[in-house]
């Protein structure tokens, strides 16, 4: 599969959530009132990107030997890894899968589920009870829509927990167009030169079938989540990681009952923050596409938003990072902590442009308008919509009526007639906007709908106007009242 084509999630029953499709698009919008599983459905997509957007190795000694193949098997395993086609002669470029290959393929990606479904907890920080909608009959189900080449319908895979067990049903289509890649081929060529003894064979067939996969699950880039406590984490990361290091160290001895360990999601950002200043040449720090375009957009937000430069340097004596804001003009910066906290809530986002994100990466950002006044929520919708436009995946979770406002405006710019080159703009099947409303079932649940721009009035029905409206009437009443006393 492509790295940019859509993925579609089919959700039930996963938290507070009743129900949700929702069809990820280069920028996605979650919006609707507090509790109704914004940040649960945020997670679920990081999660799955985690695990699938991985290594493309994920074979292990538990699962290499599950599925017994004879050696004509095993050959032609490790000759269709290596892209050998069978018709040569015919010039045919898709590779025709036997049965038994096939089989092997489906239950190889069948048992990538108890995997990723570890991968699910870990960035929730919950085990798999707690994250089925409390009081559904029904086991969570999250279904994954995706092409693949040379399919003409969507492939569908379904991922379900019941209790603590975690089932997938993957979907092998009959014929599977696997790409050729440089590194595919690479790995390939490994599996040839490999000697032919029996044991080896077999781990040879295995990773056959995982170069196989890659053709059957989403193929997705490598994802990076700003919780919306990243302020917080960010200005007391050191004490935070010092305190989960002396719990993990001393916790057994002193502590009958130890802090619990942070969620995936916030772990994960710390160990990005500390990895940021390692003199170890780490992921972020190696030169990766659209890099440019990224760190030159870093700098504009600095110089229109924040009035200074966000730095991030390595405290003496360790790999360990030191963060601080010098504005416009001064000689001497401050420590990140003590700056405004519009500086602090957007300083992660312009180091994770700076040092971290690539395009075609997926960038989630939970509630960007936190600590910001109406005008900068606006700015930086627009430097949102550029950051997409730059070719970096992007999903909001958002209350703000202005967020969504300016982002009417942008899709609304789409296609207009002398547009200048500073008007951003998307098109409107870039964006992808899905209301959260409460289900009205009695028990806290949520459904999960895509709203439209009104081109009419250029905004996205969510319901804001309906608290302008309630806000505007209590004021009427209140104003009528106070005349009658006068």
């Amino acid at each position: 599969m492509p790295p940019d084509s859509s993925l579609t999630l089919d959700v039930a029953d996963l938290g507070p959530i009743n129900r949700a499709c929702v069809e990820l698009r280069p920028l996605t919008v979650f919006v609707g009132p507090s509790n109704t599983g914004k940040s649960w459905l945020a997670t679920l997509v990081y999660a799955l990107h985690r695990y699938l957007g991985n290594s493309r190795t994920r074979w292990s000694s538990r699962v290499r030997f599950g599925l017994p193949l004879d050696e004509g098997e095993i050959a032609t395993l490790v000759r269709t890894a290596a892209l050998i086609p069978w018709n040569t002669e015919s010039g045919k470029e898709d590779i025709e899968l036997t049965a038994p290959v096939q089989d092997a393929i489906r239950w190889y990606a069948k048992e990538q589920g108890l995997e990723i479904g570890k991968e699910v907890e870990r960035c929730f920080g919950l085990d798999a009870g707690r994250l089925v909608r409390t009081g559904g009959s029904e086991p969570a189900r999250i279904l994954l829509r995706h092409a693949v080449d040379g399919i003409s319908v969507p492939v569908e895979h379904e991922l379900n927990v019941r209790g603590d067990e975690w089932t997938f049903r993957p979907t092998v289509p009959d014929r599977l167009r696997i790409r050729n890649d440089s590194q595919l081929q690479l790995q390939a060529d490994l599996l040839l030169a490999e000697p032919a003894n029996e044991a080896v064979r077999a781990v040879q067939a295995w990773q056959a079938v995982d170069m196989l996969n890659r053709g059957v699950l989403p193929e997705l880039h490598p994802a990076f989540y700003l919780p919306a406590d990243r302020t917080g984490l960010m200005n007391a990361h050191a004490t935070v990681v010092s305190a989960l290091i002396q719990s993990a160290t001393l916790g057994g001895i002193r502590r009958a009952d130890p802090v619990p360990p942070l969620s995936g999601v916030r772990g994960d950002f710390l160990e990005q923050l500390v990895e940021m200043a390692s003199s170890q040449p780490g992921r972020s720090q190696r030169a990766r596409s659209g890099r440019e375009r990224l760190r030159k957009l870093s700098k504009r937000i600095e110089n229109g938003m924040l009035g200074g430069a966000v730095k991030v340097g390595g405290l003496p004596g360790l790999s360990y990072p030191h963060f601080t804001y010098v504005p416009r003009g001064w000689k001497l910066g401050l420590p990140l902590a003590n700056a405004s906290s519009m500086v602090s809530e957007l300083g992660p986002v312009v180091l994770y442009l700076r040092h971290v994100v690539s395009s075609d990466d997926l960038l989630i950002i939970d509630e960007p308008e936190s600590h910001l006044h109406p005008a900068m929520q606006v700015a930086f919708t627009r430097h949102i919509a550029e950051i997409a436009g730059a070719g970096v995946r992007v999903l909001l979770t958002t209350h703000s009526e202005w967020v969504l406002e300016a982002l009417g405006n942008v899709v609304g710019r789409a296609g207009l007639p002398g547009r200048g080159a500073d008007e951003e703009s998307l098109d409107p099947r870039q964006v992808g906007v899905w209301l959260f409303e409460p289900a009205g079932d009695g028990d806290r649940s949520s459904t999960v709908r895509e709203i439209a721009l009104d081109t009419d009035t250029g905004l996205y029905p969510s319901g804001f106007d309906d608290v302008a409206s309630a806000l505007h009437n209590d004021w009427a009443e209140i104003a009528g009242r106070r005349g009658d006393a006068g």
